[in-house]
């Protein structure tokens, strides 16, 4: 499947959700108002009959009950200014709210008619049961009052009584989980596809090197015009077996780094001597470097240069950033590698004066087999499986790695490995 049809059909499934969520958040809104004016409306008449029971026992004539005054949505009041006790008022209202199944919480205030002055009020949690009302001798005079009402869960009451549009909500849920799940399989899949895809291109990446270091030894040894005496010959020998070794460690490293991201292999620290590294790593690529008419530039400014690391990891990531400046270098290559230290660790930059990268690809440098597109992509195939595992050996050494590139002037990057 083409990655035009996977867009497509990403973008298709995209709005059939936003419809979808759309109309049911419209109709939901639309049951939720009327349910609430259903409930308004039975509760302005439930009121309204507690104010004529009320009324009636206090023998009071008056042939019109006042309307119920809403002060807010949850909060009612209702102008009966006649005289009753509060327990009187509590039981009305119990056996109004139970006849019409209002079964909600509230609280409740008896109010001076003349004053609006509060004289009592009480809490019912549960309509069903009856509660002691506390100090209810207060109200020992025969002032004519009114009462107010709030209902404490009144939203909780109205979504339970949307049991159908609660489900078809539930069910719209679940419709959309399925659909994110097929979303988030086809997006997974495509970048499964292009993974592997890009496993293979930076392998070749990653061999590339060792086995040009090999060759190019290899035939200085063959050549019989070079004149070579035993310390040359050796030399040249020492990195055939050197890059031999190399070529061994990057398939194992490959092999690892899955294992190193899951924890399921721990590192092997020892005390390791990272000017001895460097060295190394530098005269293994001056062969190399010798055919390109380049140069690299050692300023090992470090007095401390030991420290307790994984020797095999910690190569790899320095050979891997000398590799890419060396690669990534159009003409002959200029790359410096310094060391320093202080209390804490190493600081060592690689620096080269090659292509550079711009802004664009700098946010996405670290990222697993992100390859950074070039004019002449088979001279330099992009930044790739070396700096996402430089990263992560590095932050597994509690250290960190950072870097600073310029399209055109170069790159250097940073690192540091802490003492402890």
């Amino acid at each position: 499947m083409s990655s035009k049809t996977i867009r497509s059909i990403l973008v298709f499934m995209l709005i059939v959700i936003a419809a979808l969520f759309t109309t049911q958040a419209y109709w939901f809104k639309q049951a939720f108002s009327l349910q609430e004016r259903q409930f308004e409306e039975k509760l302005n008449i439930t009121l309204r009959s507690i104010a004529d029971d009320l009324l009636t026992l206090d023998s009071n004539s008056k042939s019109q009950i006042p309307p119920v005054t809403k002060i807010s949505s949850t909060e009612f009041y209702v102008k009966t200014d006649c005289y009753y006790s509060l327990s009187t008022l509590d039981s009305c209202i119990r056996r109004h709210f139970i006849s019409q199944k209002i079964d909600v919480t509230y609280d409740y205030l008896i109010i001076k008619s003349n004053n609006n002055q509060i004289i009592l009020g009480n809490t019912v949690p549960d309509i069903s049961n009856s509660f002691d009302i506390a100090c209810e001798s207060r109200l020992d005079d025969k002032d004519n009052v009114d009462f107010k009402i709030r209902i404490n869960n009144k939203t909780a009451h109205l979504l339970s009584s949307m049991g159908i549009w609660m489900y078809s909500s539930f069910s719209l849920l679940a419709i959309l989980a399925v659909f994110t799940f097929i979303m988030v399989s086809i997006v997974k899949g495509k970048k499964l596809a292009l993974l592997k895809k890009d496993f293979v291109n930076n392998m070749t990446h990653e061999l590339k090197t060792p086995i040009a270091n090999i060759s190019v030894a290899s035939d200085a040894i063959r050549n019989r015009k070079i004149q070579m005496d035993e310390t040359k010959l050796q030399r040249y020998a020492d990195i055939i077996y050197k890059e031999n070794l190399r070529l061994h460690n990057l398939v194992n490293r490959v092999l690892e780094i899955s294992s190193i991201e899951k924890k399921e292999e721990s590192l092997s620290f020892e005390e390791i001597d990272l000017h001895h590294i460097i060295n190394h790593i530098t005269d293994s690529f001056e062969p190399l470097i010798q055919k390109r008419d380049g140069a690299i530039n050692l300023d090992l400014q470090a007095h401390n240069f030991k420290l307790n690391a994984d020797r095999v990891h910690i190569s790899n990531v320095i050979n891997n950033l000398t590799d890419n400046a060396i690669k990534y270098s159009d003409n002959a290559p200029q790359v410096t590698i310094t060391t320093k230290s202080d209390n804490n660790g190493i600081y060592v930059a690689i620096s080269d004066e090659g292509i550079g990268l711009n802004s664009e690809n700098q946010t996405r440098i670290f990222e697993k087999f992100f390859r950074a597109e070039s004019e002449n992509i088979h001279n330099t195939k992009g930044y790739g499986l070396g700096l996402s595992y430089a990263k992560l050996i590095v932050e597994k050494h509690g250290g960190s790695i950072t870097f600073k590139s310029k399209e055109k002037i170069g790159s250097t990057f940073n690192i540091f490995l802490p003492f402890e």
